[in-house]
């Protein structure tokens, strides 16, 4: 099940501003550590051209069969993202969910055109109380994604508790539009 904050945030982008990068025809959108690609079918349905990208083989292969049994355009790319070559300016949308690599922020910003957007959403500190991730390696500073995206246009935002299936979790999540 998709994210709900990744859902809200695609309906604020399906009203975009005259002559934003996100009302062209042809919408390019990276699913960065797609895992079964909730995110990447959820665009691809949303008209979105997508690649999904991850390291794990059988996740993209599963990826694949489900775009195609839905006729979604989803490109499958198998990479360590750590190592990949984020192409510059190609995305309309750039969505990473529940992974967290500080060395790729700087890539993803670049990977994302003038006018287009950058979603991110994964665990906060604080959620080592509840579960998985524990590492704090793998957790969000208080107000981490605002610095990081300093100088963008902060559509959406949260940070804090939350709950997922039920369970309670610390979760920041923002949606930020790269100028012109």
């Amino acid at each position: 099940m998709p994210s709900p904050f990744v859902v809200t945030s695609l309906d604020k982008l399906r009203r975009p501003a005259e002559g934003d990068a996100l009302d062209s025809p042809r919408r390019f959108a990276l699913d960065l550590a797609c895992g079964s690609g909730r995110h990447a079918l959820l665009m691809a349905e949303r008209g979105y051209h997508v690649e999904a990208v991850d390291y794990a083989l059988p996740a993209l292969t599963a990826l694949r069969a489900e775009a195609g049994r839905r006729a979604l355009e989803v490109r499958c790319i198998a990479a360590d993202v750590t190592a990949w070559p984020f192409p510059r300016a190609r995305y309309d949308l750039v969505v990473v969910v529940n992974f967290l690599e500080r060395g790729v922020f700087a890539a993803l910003r670049a990977a994302v055109r003038p006018g287009g957007a950058l979603l991110l959403e994964t665990f906060l500190e604080g959620q080592e109380r509840y579960g998985h991730p524990r590492n704090p390696a793998h957790l969000l500073q208080a107000g981490e994604l605002g610095r990081e995206l300093s100088g963008w246009q902060i559509l959406a935002s949260h940070e804090g508790p939350a709950t997922r299936g039920g369970d309670p979790v610390m979760l920041a999540g923002i949606l930020a539009r790269k100028a012109w």
